[in-house]
């Protein structure tokens, strides 16, 4: 039997518990004695109410063209391709809840026959969404107009050249990150992209909600990584070249990235990859007195002009307090030395640095950041807690659905904002998240650059049972206000889908609304690519 849960667990299927030290501190900070589990598991097996809309004439161009076994009509398959990973997906999911399918799944063979589709729904009028590593935590793979989820994991996931001259890779849209990883490995490369879903996202994924990996502080994000693109549009294909830099018209590359399938397909792209030099990496750690003193010291170091390190990293004082109860470093020894030495608990933070590349640079490098550091007060404690966090960098999300078992409310929401306007940011958001009763807000910035940064919010409560939904979504249209209206972006790397979407004209303004209008009404005027997205 295929159930809901089957659809909406992600990560390791294995990882069904919640480790003991993290059920204490939950326990501790909710005030509860124990935890026991919801009725909203999602055990129940899949059925849709939804019948597919899609004509036998419809149905059988895409079994002639792709083959029989490409297209599935089966409930499974339909509501396995209805949701991403945004929050309100998985409540829907375990109350068995299927609002919009996608009438049909069809994994295409090849970019002719990505045209070849894209074209016959243009002319009869039927959405596509495209669909990748069904990682999107933003309402992006819904499908309000019905029509196809159009998945391009089966087939188009190979590396079609690496290019050793020009450091370059082209590759198929639909390749999971870790295939990829392995493959550039083998000869002697990396992407330099790793996202926190990096095990479970594709790289056309990457690039078409403009992602950011944990070493983009010094790869960059994905805007900064592609040359050059294949995208099928209803008005027909555009393909870019992989120039380093050119001045021949504004960047068609920048219309696509960040698009979400809301312009057309994606089927290839080409990317810069780097030299795979494990052996020369190095590491650092540093506690902090205070968050002030840690951003201080990270806005030197990426304006020194001495070079920006890879994975660069800041725990808040409640997010390293909470790394340090579950570590069960919290009352030990090395805990008191620190207090002793005025890194005292609530207020301390931890900074994890990498730095990859030539060994003259990175040692380089690392004893720059060592000086800049001290210089703001932190100690430097070695290598091995960076090293340690790295080990569980991707696992620590797949925790998320046995969180939510217990009846506990977990989260992300990111944002971009400039240096000057971070620390008020970062006040605002707890002022706001803090006036919920037992309510966890843990903070990071994961993502660093010469004018400003990145922040990354992590908020744990319990559910109000019978009202799950509606108590999340006040929540969180209460907290994007909180985050733009002083001074932060709608996203820096999850994107936009539908659920910012709202609020887009406002970040935008009408003027700049109405050149998006216009590019979506040049490529797509029947509004067939995933509707809804960004601005609908």
């Amino acid at each position: 039997m295929k159930t809901f849960r089957d659809i909406f667990k992600w990560g390791d299927k294995h990882e069904e518990k919640v480790d003991e030290p993290t059920l204490k501190v939950i326990k501790e900070k909710f005030g509860l004695e124990k935890l026991s589990k919801v009725e909203i598991l999602g055990e129940e097996e899949v059925t849709l109410d939804k019948k597919t809309a899609l004509k036998p004439k419809q149905i059988e161009f895409f079994k002639q063209l792709c083959g029989q076994e490409n297209v599935e009509l089966s409930d499974f398959a339909r509501a396995q391709h209805a949701y991403g990973k945004y929050y309100t997906d998985l409540l829907y999911l375990r109350k068995g809840i299927i609002q919009y399918p996608p009438d049909a799944v069809i994994f295409p063979r090849s970019h002719r026959e990505v045209e070849q589709i894209v074209e016959f729904c243009q002319k009869e009028k039927i959405a596509i969404v495209p669909f990748g590593g069904n990682s999107s935590v933003t309402r992006g793979l819904e499908a309000p107009n019905g029509g196809i989820s159009l998945d391009l994991t089966r087939h188009l996931n190979q590396i079609i050249e690496i290019n050793e001259i020009n450091s370059t890779v082209s590759v198929q849209a639909g390749i999971m990150g870790p295939d990829f990883e392995r493959q550039l490995n083998l000869k002697g490369y990396t992407c330099g992209h790793f996202p926190q879903s990096f095990e479970f996202s594709t790289v056309g994924g990457w690039a078409v909600t403009k992602g950011a990996g944990q070493q983009s502080t010094g790869y960059g994000k994905m805007e900064d990584m592609v040359l050059a693109l294949k995208v099928v549009t209803p008005q027909g294909t555009i393909e870019t070249k992989d120039f380093p830099r050119s001045a021949q018209g504004w960047d068609i590359n920048h219309t696509f990235l960040g698009s979400e399938g809301s312009l057309g397909v994606l089927t290839e792209l080409t990317m810069k990859i780097r030299r795979y030099q494990p052996k020369n990496t190095t590491f650092a750690s540093f506690v902090f007195k205070n968050f002030d003193d840690a951003v201080n010291a990270m806005r030197e170091i990426m304006q020194s002009q001495h070079g920006f390190p890879h994975l660069f990293r800041i725990s808040d004082p409640e997010e390293t307090e909470i790394a340090f109860k579950t570590k069960d470093f919290e009352g030990s020894f090395s805990d008191k030395v620190l207090s002793y030495l005025g890194y005292k608990n609530g207020e301390r933070c931890l900074m994890f640095v990498n730095i990859e590349g030539d060994k003259a640079f990175t040692h380089f490098l690392k004893n720059r950041i060592i000086k800049t550091a001290k210089k703001h007060h932190a100690l430097y404690i070695g290598a091995k807690p960076t090293r340690q966090w790295l080990e569980q960098r991707y696992s620590s999300a797949y925790m998320r659905d046995p969180l939510m078992d217990l009846g506990i409310m977990t989260d992300t929401i990111e944002t971009a904002v400039t240096w000057q306007n971070l620390i008020p940011l970062w006040k605002a958001v707890r002022q706001y998240m803090k006036q919920r009763p037992k309510m966890v807000l843990m903070t990071h910035i994961s993502h660093a650059y010469e004018n400003g940064a990145n922040l990354y919010f992590i908020f744990l409560a319990p559910m109000k049972t019978g009202k799950e939904i509606e108590d999340y979504v006040q929540l969180h249209k209460g907290l994007v206000d909180t985050i733009t209206a002083n001074g932060g972006s709608l996203s820096h790397h999850h994107g936009v889908g539908r659920v910012l979407a709202p609020w887009f004209e406002k970040m935008h303004g009408s003027t700049n609304l109405q050149l998006y209008k216009a590019v979506k009404q040049s490529l797509d005027p029947k509004n067939i690519m995933n509707p809804g997205v960004l601005f609908d």
